[in-house]
């Protein structure tokens, strides 16, 4: 059988407070294992969570530049 993490262990593992995982856990964002009362996360879960939130690296793409002189021309335009 896999491990079974309780909200509060999760939370520890994830550096978040048991309030925000039990947020995730209503909004869906974490899908739980639930025993009786008892709510516990797979470790899968977890791993696939911490995956889905890694940031994604910036790129220049679709971006513009604002130059100093096109800053300018914003205030000046009025």
């Amino acid at each position: 059988m896999k491990p079974l993490w309780s909200v509060v262990k999760a939370a520890g593992l994830l550096g978040i407070s048991p309030w925000t995982v039990r947020s995730y856990v209503r909004q869906g964002k974490l899908r739980p294992v639930r025993i009786g009362r008892r709510v516990l996360l797979q470790e899968e879960e977890l791993q696939q969570f911490v995956a889905l939130s890694t940031a994604q690296p910036i790129t220049s793409e679709g971006l513009e530049e604002a130059t100093p002189s096109a800053q300018m021309e914003e205030y000046t335009n009025d």
